[in-house]
Protein backbone atom coordinates (compact mmCIF):
# COMPACT_ATOMS: atom_id res chain seq x y z
CA UNK A 1 0.00 0.00 0.00
CA UNK A 2 1.52 3.17 -1.06
CA UNK A 3 1.08 6.42 1.10
CA UNK A 4 0.12 9.63 -0.51
CA UNK A 5 1.63 12.42 -0.42
CA UNK A 6 0.44 15.80 1.69
CA UNK A 7 0.10 19.15 0.55
CA UNK A 8 -0.42 21.63 3.52
CA UNK A 9 -0.73 25.12 2.88
CA UNK A 10 -0.96 27.27 6.04
CA UNK A 11 -3.11 30.17 4.57
CA UNK A 12 -3.80 33.46 6.36
CA UNK A 13 -5.05 36.73 5.57
CA UNK A 14 -6.50 38.25 2.50
CA UNK A 15 -3.55 39.97 0.33
CA UNK A 16 -5.83 40.72 -2.74
CA UNK A 17 -9.32 40.37 -3.90
CA UNK A 18 -10.39 41.15 -7.58
CA UNK A 19 -13.56 41.49 -9.68
CA UNK A 20 -12.91 41.03 -13.55
CA UNK A 21 -16.10 41.60 -15.42
CA UNK A 22 -17.40 39.56 -17.46
CA UNK A 23 -18.17 41.66 -20.62
CA UNK A 24 -16.62 42.08 -24.32
CA UNK A 25 -14.22 44.93 -22.84
CA UNK A 26 -13.81 43.54 -19.14
CA UNK A 27 -12.88 45.84 -16.19
CA UNK A 28 -11.14 44.79 -13.11
CA UNK A 29 -11.59 46.25 -9.82
CA UNK A 30 -8.23 45.25 -7.79
CA UNK A 31 -8.81 45.53 -3.98
CA UNK A 32 -5.29 45.31 -2.14
CA UNK A 33 -5.63 45.91 1.87
CA UNK A 34 -9.17 46.49 1.93
CA UNK A 35 -11.10 43.43 1.91
CA UNK A 36 -11.19 42.37 5.79
CA UNK A 37 -13.31 39.32 5.19
CA UNK A 38 -13.97 36.26 3.06
CA UNK A 39 -16.80 34.06 3.44
CA UNK A 40 -17.97 31.28 1.02
CA UNK A 41 -20.88 28.95 1.49
CA UNK A 42 -21.51 26.20 -0.65
CA UNK A 43 -24.87 26.63 -2.64
CA UNK A 44 -26.30 23.08 -2.16
CA UNK A 45 -29.21 20.79 -4.08
CA UNK A 46 -29.07 18.52 -1.51
CA UNK A 47 -29.22 15.12 -2.18
CA UNK A 48 -32.30 12.54 -0.66
CA UNK A 49 -32.04 9.16 1.36
CA UNK A 50 -35.78 6.88 0.37
CA UNK A 51 -35.29 4.10 2.11
CA UNK A 52 -38.03 1.13 1.53
CA UNK A 53 -39.74 0.22 4.74
CA UNK A 54 -42.03 -2.67 5.07
CA UNK A 55 -42.83 -2.47 8.75
CA UNK A 56 -40.54 -2.60 10.91
CA UNK A 57 -37.86 -3.66 8.20
CA UNK A 58 -35.49 -1.23 5.86
CA UNK A 59 -35.53 -3.53 2.82
CA UNK A 60 -33.53 -1.03 1.04
CA UNK A 61 -32.21 2.39 0.47
CA UNK A 62 -32.45 4.86 -2.47
CA UNK A 63 -29.42 7.86 -2.74
CA UNK A 64 -29.45 11.05 -4.01
CA UNK A 65 -25.90 12.50 -3.47
CA UNK A 66 -25.75 16.38 -2.66
CA UNK A 67 -24.53 18.75 -6.13
CA UNK A 68 -22.85 21.92 -5.58
CA UNK A 69 -24.10 24.36 -7.87
CA UNK A 70 -22.07 26.76 -6.88
CA UNK A 71 -21.33 29.37 -3.99
CA UNK A 72 -22.24 32.60 -2.55
CA UNK A 73 -19.69 34.94 -1.22
CA UNK A 74 -19.34 37.53 1.38
CA UNK A 75 -16.73 40.07 1.73
CA UNK A 76 -16.54 42.39 4.18
CA UNK A 77 -14.31 45.68 3.35
CA UNK A 78 -12.75 47.60 5.86
CA UNK A 79 -13.47 51.23 3.43
CA UNK A 80 -15.97 51.87 0.75
CA UNK A 81 -14.77 51.17 -2.74
CA UNK A 82 -17.49 52.65 -4.96
CA UNK A 83 -16.98 51.61 -8.10
CA UNK A 84 -16.95 47.58 -6.44
CA UNK A 85 -20.14 49.17 -4.67
CA UNK A 86 -21.75 49.78 -8.09
CA UNK A 87 -20.78 46.86 -9.16
CA UNK A 88 -22.54 44.42 -6.54
CA UNK A 89 -25.65 46.98 -6.02
CA UNK A 90 -26.53 47.39 -9.60
CA UNK A 91 -26.19 51.08 -9.54
CA UNK A 92 -24.72 53.76 -11.16
CA UNK A 93 -21.89 56.27 -10.32
CA UNK A 94 -22.27 59.95 -10.70
CA UNK A 95 -19.32 62.24 -11.94
CA UNK A 96 -18.46 65.17 -13.04
CA UNK A 97 -19.14 66.62 -16.26
CA UNK A 98 -16.01 69.13 -16.68
CA UNK A 99 -13.56 66.24 -14.45
CA UNK A 100 -14.39 63.51 -15.49
CA UNK A 101 -12.64 61.64 -13.05
CA UNK A 102 -13.93 63.28 -10.07
CA UNK A 103 -16.57 60.93 -8.54
CA UNK A 104 -19.56 63.16 -7.19
CA UNK A 105 -21.58 60.21 -5.65
CA UNK A 106 -23.91 56.74 -6.12
CA UNK A 107 -27.33 56.20 -6.99
CA UNK A 108 -28.82 52.95 -6.02
CA UNK A 109 -30.96 51.24 -8.60
CA UNK A 110 -34.67 52.08 -9.05
CA UNK A 111 -37.22 50.50 -6.39
CA UNK A 112 -39.67 48.43 -7.89
CA UNK A 113 -37.94 47.46 -10.93
CA UNK A 114 -35.65 44.31 -12.22
CA UNK A 115 -31.85 45.42 -11.77
CA UNK A 116 -29.49 44.69 -14.32
CA UNK A 117 -26.37 43.62 -12.63
CA UNK A 118 -23.17 43.03 -14.46
CA UNK A 119 -21.55 39.30 -14.10
CA UNK A 120 -18.00 39.06 -12.88
CA UNK A 121 -15.39 36.82 -11.34
CA UNK A 122 -13.84 37.03 -8.24
CA UNK A 123 -10.12 35.73 -7.26
CA UNK A 124 -9.58 36.02 -4.09
CA UNK A 125 -5.70 35.70 -3.12
CA UNK A 126 -4.15 34.46 0.61
CA UNK A 127 -0.29 34.26 1.52
CA UNK A 128 1.51 30.68 2.42
CA UNK A 129 2.66 31.58 5.88
CA UNK A 130 6.20 29.85 7.17
CA UNK A 131 7.01 29.12 10.54
CA UNK A 132 8.74 32.67 10.99
CA UNK A 133 5.72 35.03 10.16
CA UNK A 134 7.50 35.43 6.08
CA UNK A 135 5.39 34.40 3.14
CA UNK A 136 5.79 31.10 1.38
CA UNK A 137 3.50 31.50 -1.78
CA UNK A 138 0.10 32.71 -2.64
CA UNK A 139 -3.48 30.58 -3.04
CA UNK A 140 -5.83 32.22 -5.76
CA UNK A 141 -9.78 31.23 -4.88
CA UNK A 142 -11.29 32.00 -8.35
CA UNK A 143 -15.37 31.92 -8.70
CA UNK A 144 -17.05 32.46 -12.14
CA UNK A 145 -20.05 34.49 -13.03
CA UNK A 146 -20.78 35.85 -10.21
CA UNK A 147 -24.06 38.32 -9.81
CA UNK A 148 -23.67 40.58 -6.58
CA UNK A 149 -26.92 41.43 -4.52
CA UNK A 150 -28.07 44.57 -2.38
CA UNK A 151 -25.04 45.58 -0.44
CA UNK A 152 -25.65 45.39 3.52
CA UNK A 153 -23.96 47.93 5.24
CA UNK A 154 -24.09 49.96 8.60
CA UNK A 155 -23.17 53.06 10.19
CA UNK A 156 -22.11 53.63 13.42
CA UNK A 157 -21.24 56.77 15.81
CA UNK A 158 -17.20 56.39 16.40
CA UNK A 159 -17.19 53.54 14.13
CA UNK A 160 -15.51 53.06 10.48
CA UNK A 161 -18.37 51.57 8.00
CA UNK A 162 -18.07 48.59 6.51
CA UNK A 163 -20.14 47.17 4.03
CA UNK A 164 -21.01 43.80 3.23
CA UNK A 165 -20.79 42.56 -0.26
CA UNK A 166 -22.55 39.68 -1.60
CA UNK A 167 -22.33 38.02 -4.52
CA UNK A 168 -24.24 34.53 -5.98
CA UNK A 169 -21.28 32.39 -8.46
CA UNK A 170 -23.33 30.15 -10.49
CA UNK A 171 -21.17 28.37 -13.05
CA UNK A 172 -22.77 26.69 -16.21
CA UNK A 173 -23.15 23.57 -16.37
CA UNK A 174 -19.95 21.21 -16.84
CA UNK A 175 -17.83 24.67 -15.12
CA UNK A 176 -16.17 23.88 -12.17
CA UNK A 177 -17.08 26.02 -8.99
CA UNK A 178 -14.33 27.08 -7.81
CA UNK A 179 -10.59 26.88 -9.01
CA UNK A 180 -7.43 27.02 -6.97
CA UNK A 181 -4.31 27.90 -8.08
CA UNK A 182 -0.61 28.11 -6.75
CA UNK A 183 1.05 30.82 -7.45
CA UNK A 184 4.88 31.31 -6.32
CA UNK A 185 4.04 35.08 -6.67
CA UNK A 186 1.40 37.66 -6.80
CA UNK A 187 0.48 38.49 -10.51
CA UNK A 188 1.24 41.77 -11.29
Amino acid sequence: MANEVINEFPLANIVRVEMVTEETTPKTYRLTDVASEAEVTAYVSEGEEKPLRVKNTIKAQNNTEDIVMGYDLKLVNATMVAEVLALIDGGTLRFDEVETTKLLGYDGPAVGSPVSRRLFTTYIYTEEKDVDGGTLSYVKFGYKHCKGTPVNYSLQDGEFFAPELNAKSRPKKGESPVSIDFLDELPA
